[in-house]
């Protein structure tokens, strides 16, 4: 008896942990997508809890995704435009809104490792809002075609397939305050702020172009690249894609 208890009791606690997943975070709150491509394992941590990723689930913002080895998994967000995530990889939906207008438009997803492949729709009778953020990079774009690879040391390497994405590497430079060989404590005159040109922060990054930033956060000038038909991601995102 007491073995059919615990038993009745582990099943109602994963009942309800599988029912608040699968639920909306808040009464009035929309998703922001839904799971229209699933090969492998994934999971889907919401509200500090973690469940098993499923073909057809509903995704909100604040949502964080999960994919294990050997694992492929296509997000098509409310307006149609859609975020894959390879093996391995860790995403959080930081933002995610859709309002009415063309403008209200908002999308940010956090990739902390792995690879993010994101096919863009663009906006009708505006512009979209949609932005990949690394550990030191933000790919910020308005409809096109591109992928984000994070490694584990920070690094990552952003390719656009498609249109043109704003690479944004490492923290905004900020005046110095003090020099090398000055005595503790003495006072020193130091320039004050000054205003930084977008070229010196950013990267315009066009079609089949790529920019790579160090894992200290400093951008290398944009440099082209080929196809490679042994990538198997780039592959099969662009036969997806052409499906479209």
């Amino acid at each position: 008896m007491r073995h059919l208890m615990l038993a009745a009791s582990v099943t109602a606690a994963a009942l309800v942990a599988a029912a608040a997943l699968a639920a909306p975070a808040a009464p009035g709150v929309s998703s922001a997508g839904t799971i229209t491509f699933l090969d492998g394992e994934a999971s889907r941590l919401a509200g500090g809890t973690s469940a098993r990723l499923e073909k057809g689930a509903a995704v909100f913002q604040g949502d964080v995704i999960e994919t294990a080895r050997r694992t492929r998994v296509e997000l098509t967000l409310v307006d149609r435009s859609v975020l894959r995530l390879g093996p391995l990889s860790r995403v959080e939906l930081d933002a995610a809104a859709f309002g009415k207008g063309s403008d209200d438009r908002r999308v940010s997803a956090r990739l902390r490792v792995g690879n993010v492949w994101a096919h863009v729709t663009r906006a009708l009778g505006g512009e979209a809002r949609f932005e990949v953020k690394t550990e030191n990079a933000v790919a910020g774009v308005r409809g096109t075609t591109f992928r984000v690879d994070a490694s584990k040391d920070k690094s990552c390497v952003v390719k656009v397939y498609a249109g043109s994405v704003a690479v944004a590497a490492g923290p905004v430079p900020r005046p110095q305050h003090g020099a090398a060989g000055a005595a503790d404590g003495a006072r020193q005159q130091v320039p004050g702020p000054s205003e930084i040109t977008r070229a010196q922060w950013e990267r315009i990054v066009t079609s089949m172009m790529q920019v790579k930033v160090a894992a200290d956060g400093r951008a290398a000038e944009p440099e082209t690249f080929a196809l490679a038909e042994a990538d198997e991601w780039e592959t099969w995102n662009r036969e997806r894609d052409a499906t479209r």
